[in-house]
């Protein structure tokens, strides 16, 4: 998984807006993956963790502009 954190001084909104998005793919593959049977299922709920908080962080920046 990639991180994205963005000092509020050095973020561009469109760079904020992409990470966002990149974060909303991922975890909607995550849950198809899920959703169809995948063995993994433990892999991916930390995953889905994972991106979800990173989600969050990044919704929190967006918000605090």
């Amino acid at each position: 998984m990639a991180a994205f954190h963005f000092s509020r001084s050095e973020s561009k909104p469109a760079e904020v807006t992409a990470a966002a998005e990149r974060c909303r793919r991922e975890i909607a593959g995550i849950e198809a993956l899920i959703l169809a049977g995948h063995p993994d299922v433990r892999g991916l709920c930390q995953a889905l963790a994972d991106w979800s908080a990173e989600l969050r962080l990044i919704e929190q920046e967006i918000c605090a502009k």
